[in-house]
């Protein structure tokens, strides 16, 4: 950096040095960082440029000749004028300065900010996503469990698959499932690989409800929320809303919406 002798300089400069009143307000303006990268040029040409401290009565520093550069640290508004801190606490008017970012930073900043805004777009992407397989979901669900209720009444049936006429436990499911856009076949063992294996305590609306040990199965429902689920019992009896009590209690679950 060029030395300048402060004696000379004061003796020429004028629009490049301010006086101590308009100097005084520097020590008030609250500070925001800069990047480190940026650099700010001199532009004054007549004479010098005055560096301030940040004191409660400011003085010189030290003086700037056009075209020196310096590293920009901080800037602040004051009393409508942006000042530039160009290292250890000091100093300069920001009209005397042609302030620029080094191209690798701006660039790399650019880059950070298309990557905030791609990572923004992915999370909105997959929120919307998700929030719409929840709503379909939701909607299979519900379209199982209304087609379900529609039977109850109908006479239960054994090998029953014919909806208002007479139905079985698995032809009720069958045909429950079928409404929702679920194939199963019309036999438990076959309805247990619909989907995932839950454990009762695990159950949600719209899950198989099974009896009898895997692969040995005797009988399913379709559970309906609230410790109910809807089936086609037995001989003598129609479809019905029943709820798990120990007296029957079912040994496992399957989630197929």
């Amino acid at each position: 950096m060029t030395t300048i002798n402060k004696g000379t300089l004061i003796k020429g400069v004028t629009a490049g040095v301010i006086g101590i009143a308009g100097a005084t307000l520097l020590s008030v303006g609250a500070t925001s960082d800069v990047q480190a990268a940026t650099t700010g040029t001199v532009t004054y040409e007549p004479g010098a440029t005055t560096v301030w401290d940040n004191s409660s009565t400011p003085s010189p520093v030290r003086y700037l000749v056009k075209d020196q550069k310096v590293n920009i640290q901080g800037q602040k508004q004051q009393a409508g004028e942006t000042w530039y801190n160009i290292g250890n606490d000091q100093w300069v008017p920001g009209k005397y300065l042609n302030v620029t970012k080094d191209a690798d930073t701006a660039q790399a900043q650019a880059s950070q900010a298309q990557a905030k805004q791609q990572a923004a777009t992915q999370t909105t992407t997959t929120t919307a996503t998700a929030a719409a397989a929840t709503t379909t979901n939701n909607s299979a669900v519900q379209t199982a469990i209304n087609a379900a209720k529609s039977q109850i009444g109908v006479p239960y049936v054994w090998g029953g698959a014919t909806p208002g006429v007479g139905l079985d436990c698995s032809g009720l499911t069958q045909y429950a499932l079928a409404q929702a856009g679920v194939q199963v076949g019309h036999n438990t063992v076959a309805q247990e690989s619909a989907g995932q294996k839950v454990a009762v305590n695990q159950l949600q609306a719209g899950d198989l409800v099974f009896w009898g040990s895997a692969g040995a199965t005797y009988h399913v429902a379709l559970y309906i929320g609230n410790n109910q689920y809807i089936a086609a019992p037995q001989p003598g009896q129609s479809v019905e809303v029943e709820s798990i009590s120990s007296y029957f209690m079912p040994s496992f679950g399957v989630r197929a919406l």
